[in-house]
């Protein structure tokens, strides 16, 4: 099992030097936390969504939302969804770094924002949106193989990651955003999807 110092160190040293494929389009915006906590070990916080949610009933989730004009930055965007969603107050949060652009199925921009927290003490979930809140640790995901299924997105075959932890299905936008987190601090080469190239003016 990582340590929790350790798993810090290669946070810090992974983003160093990172360079996410960021971009932006003339389409709508949203941000997603990538909530890793440090205690009792090493995890991923994740949520599943309301099952009277019209978009993604009953999924696995990253907790994350649209931009809005209050919005200073998109880690703002991230980390007020948090709290909204599964009541992490925004300083409990240390922001590592940004994962790369990704596209919804709706078309929609999303930006990944990774953050730290000590624990997830404290961790709430709102009933308008949030159904259950629980935590997967990193070392299932360190050793783990994702399950890669073919689909279609905007007109592009994209391999889909699926991961398996007791009775919860990690896929689609949350997996391919772990799959490439997995891929900095674990030095893997997974493929991930070719977002750009789906995002040009006139994709569907």
């Amino acid at each position: 099992m990582t340590k929790p110092y350790q798993f810090d160190q290669r946070l810090k040293q992974g983003f160093a030097d990172y360079q996410p494929e960021i971009f932006s389009l003339d389409r709508p915006q949203a941000a997603v936390l990538v909530p890793l906590i440090m205690l009792p070990e090493p995890s991923v916080l994740l949520t599943v969504r309301a099952a009277h949610l019209n978009s993604h009933p009953g999924e696995v989730s990253f907790p994350g939302g649209m931009v809005e004009a209050v919005d200073r930055s998109l880690s703002a965007t991230a980390l007020r969804e948090t709290y909204e969603e599964i009541g992490f107050e925004p300083t409990r949060f240390d922001v590592m770094g940004q994962l790369s652009t990704t596209l919804s199925k709706n078309g929609v921009l999303v930006y990944p924002i990774v953050g730290l927290a000590l624990s997830a003490e404290g961790s709430q979930a709102s009933p308008d949106e949030i159904a259950e809140i629980f935590t997967v640790p990193w070392s299932f995901f360190a050793t783990q193989a994702p399950e890669l299924q073919s689909m279609d997105r905007h007109g592009f075959e994209f391999p889909i990651p699926h991961f398996y932890y007791q009775d919860k299905h990690i896929w689609g936008l949350t997996a391919m955003i772990l799959l490439e987190l997995i891929n900095l601090l674990e030095g893997t080469a997974w493929p991930i999807p070719d977002f750009a190239s789906a995002s040009l003016p006139g994709a569907d």
